[in-house]
């Protein structure tokens, strides 16, 4: 973390214009986990590297990650980001979008900073699809939004592009790094892939069950938008018939109202929903752990094992 910390504070950003300079250095000192960046950098030392040579990519990826969430807030109109106003509200949506841009481009850049005993062609190709699949993750989220059924399958598959597909390229990243072989690498992705599918769902879960306060973000947040989470499609699968009408009428007169609201987590609850999402989360943290094993035993791999921890009893 102080790696990192200190890459992202020492990056040489202009002053002017400021438009475009003091947004992105407003949400990089708004802090968060940094986990993505931290599973480059252990995931290097897990693979025999040097963590120190991996620092570009960690901060590429970091950037990445920060680019993706001003560009969700806007699409989301969330007010809020790490309990602070998001980008969007404290400037203006034209700002904001500028800002991303800009910060993409930054992303890249850090790439060029990598030793030359890394695959420059490989690595910026593991990071380049991982925000294609990103964004195609994102464009399934919206088309859901319009759309009466949502598959637990189709969810799955959405949320591995928005969410574990940046934590799988930082994986492969640190790997690459560090000069690994293919067998590695796929490892590394399904670690990756599997800690991103359990984080989103736990983070639907928490959306309903957190104190705003520590999570950040508005308490029920994703019911007031009506996203299609995990709570929500399995609430819909297992539910009565008639809190199934009732959902699907609330999908279709958004946003709603704070009893609307309280009627939808009622609904959760009485289905238990909040449950099998603790426990779907779980069971891929598992898998982490499990392909985890794999490798040698290491100070990295004990630490990447304790971050699993970490995230498994988050609050926030």
């Amino acid at each position: 973390m102080a790696l990192i910390e200190k890459n992202l504070q020492s990056l040489t950003l202009p002053t002017e214009p400021n438009s475009l300079y003091a947004p992105k250095k407003y949400i990089i000192e708004s802090g968060g986990k940094r986990i993505r960046p931290i599973l480059v950098l252990m995931s290097c030392g897990l693979c025999g590297g040097d963590p120190k040579d991996s620092i570009p990519a960690a901060t590429a990826v970091e950037l990445l990650h920060n680019f993706t969430l001003i560009h969700d807030d806007i699409m989301d109109q969330a007010e809020s980001r790490r309990g602070n106003p998001a980008v969007h509200m404290k400037w203006n949506e034209a700002t904001a979008i500028l800002a991303g841009d800009g910060m993409f481009v930054q992303a890249l850049l850090q790439l060029q900073h990598l030793p030359s005993t890394v695959d420059h062609k490989r690595i910026t190709k593991v990071f380049l699809d991982g925000i294609n699949t990103v964004c195609e993750g994102q464009a399934l989220d919206m088309d859901f939004e319009t759309r009466d059924n949502v598959t637990l399958d189709e969810y799955l598959k959405m949320i591995s592009g928005k969410t574990a597909a940046l934590l799988s390229a930082s994986m492969v990243m640190g790997g690459l790094c560090a000069t690994q072989d293919e067998e590695t690498l796929n490892r590394l992705n399904v670690i990756g892939t599997s800690l991103g599918l359990a984080f989103q769902i736990q983070d639907d879960w928490l959306d309903v069950v957190a104190d705003p306060d520590r999570f950040g973000k508005r308490k029920a947040g994703d019911i007031y938008e009506g996203k299609k989470t995990f709570l929500m499609i399995s609430a819909l699968d297992s539910c009565s018939e008639s809190n199934r009408r009732k959902l699907q009428d609330y999908m279709k007169h958004l946003p709603l109202n704070d009893e609307q609201v309280q009627e939808v987590i009622e609904i959760y609850k009485n289905c238990g929903v909040s449950e099998k999402a603790e426990e779907v989360s779980r069971s891929y943290y598992r898998q982490a752990e499990e392909t985890l094993e794999q490798f040698a035993d290491s100070s990295y791999k004990e630490d990447i094992s304790n971050l699993i921890n970490y995230l498994k009893n988050r609050e926030i």
